[in-house]
């Protein structure tokens, strides 16, 4: 028998409980396709496509204890994008669904509320509706999708252990307070997203000279465009929060949420901001903490954390308030920015021949106003910025260094 709801998986309890008016947790792919886009086509992709991942035809609504996945049989919305990037979701563009999908000229615009799922489902989500897409528009009625096998499970019941709450370490997730972009300055209304494309080999080749990978090299010039400028020795670390998927560490399969995030630092104090130390700083921080044992310790963690009766059995009324005032109490900047590395979005032959092109973009808030991400698509990598500050200086400067560091 189908179930009519689901609970959300224990790492996304929260965004429901931290979503606002004005602030919700999603993510968004942008695809440019190489014409402009067919609305009935899209349309019925979404439709043929959706069945495939329950974990997204589904609304989130509050329950006793904690806010749950209900299933959603209410008409989906596909229309013209008339929505600023990476705002909260308006129901009349949503019905309900914890996602947005929506059509500008060329572009294809897929936001999901990240209760729901997280960017590497949603990576595969939108490969599979491009591959229907390319389907619908050369005629073919019946599909040729490969089977995911995605199931509904929270993986961190599955494979998190109890251990003493003690042995939790709270001040790992607080974090210090460290440097904030943004502190002075003026905020946009709405975010921009800003983007550099480069080709992967060559990305990868400047990485590999310095023994990095892409992830660390593309977070090395980060830093260290935050930081131009700023007098030395450093007053306030930075801290870049690098979302890690857990499924390479554990043998899951689920269509929900299954990242923990790592806290890379450069530490207070630093005197030097050169190119090589800084990636050397960085490497090192990537290498002692991405671990299989770091990230079983993350994965018990929060199985540890969500399942303590006080907070497991406290009713949602309860839940709001105090989250309310631990979010008050704690009131600091934790990361200078997030860096997510979705890796390759996997097109089928058909689909390569209507996308250009498929970028990655993560929201922002108020502490962390500019926050990066990676995405490749067709041999092209791309390192998207998401900037609510009105100046463009750091992404300028950032962009700047990710296409000439490799070269000197």
């Amino acid at each position: 028998m189908k179930r009519d709801f689901y609970p959300i998986d224990s790492s996304a309890l929260a965004y429901p409980l931290m979503r606002t008016k004005r602030a919700q947790s999603n993510f968004r792919f942008s695809v440019q396709m190489k014409s402009k886009v067919d609305p009935v086509a899209l349309g019925q992709s979404l439709a043929d496509v959706l069945n495939r991942y329950p974990v997204l035809k589904t609304t989130v609504k509050p329950a006793f204890f904690w806010h749950v996945l209900r299933k959603n049989d209410a008409p989906f919305v596909v229309k013209e994008d008339g929505r600023p990037p990476l705002t909260p979701f308006l129901k009349e563009d949503t019905n309900g669904y914890p996602f947005r999908l929506a059509y500008c000229g060329n572009e294809i615009v897929f936001e999901v509320f990240h209760a729901a799922t997280d960017g590497n489902v949603g990576a595969l989500f939108i490969s599979d509706l491009l591959t229907r897409y390319a389907e619908i528009k050369d005629g073919a009625a019946e599909t040729s999708l490969p089977e995911r096998e995605l199931v509904f499970e929270d993986a961190f019941l599955r494979y998190g252990e109890k251990k003493p709450f003690r042995d939790v370490s709270l001040k790992k997730y607080n974090g210090e307070s460290v440097f904030a972009i943004g502190k002075t300055g003026r905020r946009r209304p709405y975010p921009e997203l800003l983007s550099v494309e480069i080709p992967l080999a060559e990305l990868k080749a400047a990485a590999k000279e310095h023994g990095a990978t892409i992830t660390e090299y593309v977070a090395a010039c980060y830093v260290i465009a935050v930081l131009e400028g700023q007098p030395l020795p450093l007053k306030k670390s930075v801290c870049l929060f690098v979302p890690i998927d857990l499924r390479k560490y554990f043998p899951s399969r689920t269509m929900q949420n299954f990242v923990c995030f790592e806290r890379i630092y450069l530490e207070k104090g630093e005197k030097d901001l050169s190119f090589s130390h800084v990636l050397s700083v960085v490497r090192k921080e990537f290498a002692s903490k991405v671990t299989k044992e770091s990230m079983k310790d993350h994965v018990d963690d929060v199985y540890r954390c969500f399942t303590l009766p006080v907070v497991k059995y406290s009713p949602l009324f309860v839940k709001y308030p105090f989250f309310k005032l631990v979010k008050t109490v704690l009131n600091k900047v934790r990361q200078t920015a997030i860096l997510s590395n979705v890796g390759a979005i996997p097109l089928s032959e058909s689909a390569e021949r209507y996308v250009k092109n498929v970028k990655f973009f993560l929201n922002i808030g108020k502490n962390a106003p500019m926050n990066l991400a990676i995405a490749t698509c067709n041999g092209i990598c791309n390192v998207d910025v998401t900037n609510g500050m009105e100046s463009r200086d750091i992404p300028e400067r950032f962009f700047r260094l990710l296409t000439t560091q490799g070269k000197k």
